[in-house]
C-alpha cells in the first residue's frame, strides 16, 4: 500500500478533498509544489497577471453523448459549438505543455468520454507523465473490454453518474439510460478491480439530488454499501449556465426536502450551490480545453463564442494564453488591479457564483441572469 493510500484511509470520504490530496501526495514534485504555492499566493493576492501555471487540466475527449438529460446542453442539443472527437495526437499536443505542473487531469466535460476509444490511451499517456487521471461516465455503453481498459489504463478515479435507486426514478432524468446495466457495470468493475488486488480506479457513485429522486437517498446509500463503491456523493442539480427560464427549471427539478440548496457555511455543498467569496479559483487553478481545442474560462461555460482562446497545431505558449486579454479581464473582476490597456468584458461578467471585488460592477452582458441570484442566494 502506498503512502498516499495509508494517509488517505484516515481521511473521511465525505468531500473531494481527499481525492485532491491523493493526487498531491502521489504526483507532487518540488516544481509542482512550488507552482501550487505560487498559484494560491497569486489567487489570494488577486493578481490579474500571473506568473504561475494551472495545476489542474480539464480536457474533453469528445462532446458527444448517448443520453439526453434534460438539464444538459449536450443532451438538449444546445451546446453552442460543433460536436467533435479529440484525436490522441491533439490530446498530447494540448496536454504535454501542462504536464510539468499538473497534479490531475479530468478527461471529461460535455460528453460521454467512453464514446472516444482513444480515451484509454489518453489516460495511459497522462499517467506516464506523472499526472493523476479522473473520468466521469454514465457507464451505459461500457463494454466488458471497456471495464478492463479502465483498470489497465491506470485510471485513478472514476465518477459514475447514477441518479436514482430504481429504474423508474433513474430514467426520468437519464433519458435513454439503462439503470440495471449501469449498476451491473459498476459492480463488475469493482469486482474485477478487487480480484486483481488493485485499489484504482476509486469508484464514486455520483447522485444528483432532484425532486424526482430525493426520496430514494436512503435506498441509494444502502445499495452503495452492498455494491462496495468507495464513495457515494449527493450533489446539487447542475443548471446550464445560459438557461433563461431558471426559476421555472428550479421549481421543476430542485429538491424540496433537502436543506442546503441556497445556504452555505463555507464547506462543500452536498446539495446546494451557494455563492462563494471571490476570487474565482477556476481562473487561477485550472484550464479547460474542449474537444475542438477551444479554451473556456471554466467547466460551467460551454458555448464556443464564450471561449477565451483557440488552440491549434502551433506550439502552445501557456503563459501567453493564461495572461491574454480575456483571462486578465476576467481576473480583474475580483481584484482592485486594472488591466493594462482597455478591459474587455467577458462571459465572466455575468457569473454569480463568485463575489466580485467591491470596486467592480457587473457588466450588462447577455443572457439576463437576475433570477438566478434569487434562486441561489436568497436568505434563509
Amino acid at each position: 500500500m502506498s503512502l498516499a493510500d495509508k494517509l488517505l484511509r484516515k481521511i473521511p470520504q465525505y468531500t473531494r478533498n481527499s481525492r485532491h490530496l491523493r493526487s498531491v501526495l502521489q504526483h507532487g514534485t518540488p516544481a509542482k509544489l512550488a507552482n501550487l504555492a505560487k498559484v494560491e499566493y497569486e489567487r489570494m493576492r488577486r493578481r490579474v497577471r500571473v506568473d504561475s501555471h494551472p495545476y489542474l487540466l480539464i480536457i474533453d475527449p469528445c462532446n458527444f453523448c448517448n443520453l439526453r438529460c434534460p438539464l444538459c446542453p449536450t443532451g438538449l442539443n444546445d451546446l453552442g459549438r460543433d460536436q467533435s472527437m479529440m484525436s490522441l495526437e491533439h490530446f498530447k499536443h494540448y496536454f504535454d505543455p501542462h504536464a510539468p505542473y499538473l497534479f490531475e487531469a479530468y478527461l471529461h466535460n460535455w460528453g460521454e468520454s467512453l464514446i472516444n476509444k482513444n480515451v484509454f490511451a489518453m489516460i495511459e499517456h497522462a499517467q506516464s507523465k506523472n499526472v493523476g487521471t479522473n473520468l466521469s461516465s454514465n457507464l451505459v455503453i461500457a463494454t466488458s473490454e471497456d471495464l478492463d481498459n479502465l483498470i489497465d489504463s491506470g485510471l485513478e478515479y472514476l465518477v459514475v453518474s447514477l441518479d436514482g435507486a430504481s429504474e423508474e426514478t433513474y430514467i426520468k432524468y437519464r433519458i435513454r439510460g439503462d439503470f440495471q446495466r449501469v449498476v451491473d457495470n459498476m459492480a463488475e468493475l469493482i469486482r474485477r478491480r478487487n480480484a486483481r488486488g488493485k485499489t484504482t480506479p476509486v469508484v464514486e457513485w455520483q447522485y444528483i439530488v432532484m425532486k424526482t429522486n430525493e426520496h430514494e437517498i436512503p435506498q441509494a446509500e444502502a445499495m452503495a454499501k452492498e455494491l462496495g463503491v468507495d464513495l457515494i456523493r449527493f450533489i446539487p442539480v447542475g443548471m446550464p449556465f445560459e438557461f433563461r427560464n431558471r426559476k421555472e427549471v428550479a421549481d421543476e427539478w430542485y429538491p424540496d426536502s433537502v436543506k442546503g440548496r441556497v445556504e452555505s457555511d463555507g464547506t462543500e455543498q452536498q446539495y446546494g450551490q451557494a455563492g462563494k467569496p471571490g476570487p474565482c479559483f477556476y481562473l487561477y487553478r485550472s484550464m479547460v480545453v474542449n474537444a475542438d481545442g477551444g479554451v473556456s474560462p471554466c467547466c460551467v461555460v460551454y458555448k464556443k463564442n464564450r471561449d477565451f482562446a483557440q488552440l491549434d497545431d502551433a506550439p502552445l505558449d501557456i503563459p501567453a494564453i493564461w495572461n491574454n486579454e480575456k483571462f486578465q479581464s476576467a481576473r480583474s473582476l475580483f481584484s482592485p488591479e486594472v488591466v493594462a490597456g482597455k478591459r474587455r468584458p467577458t462571459v465572466c461578467d455575468t457569473c454569480d457564483i463568485f463575489d466580485y471585488h467591491p470596486t467592480k460592477a457587473r457588466a450588462p452582458l447577455p443572457p439576463p441572469r437576475g433570477d438566478v441570484i434569487e434562486i441561489h442566494r436568497q436568505k434563509p
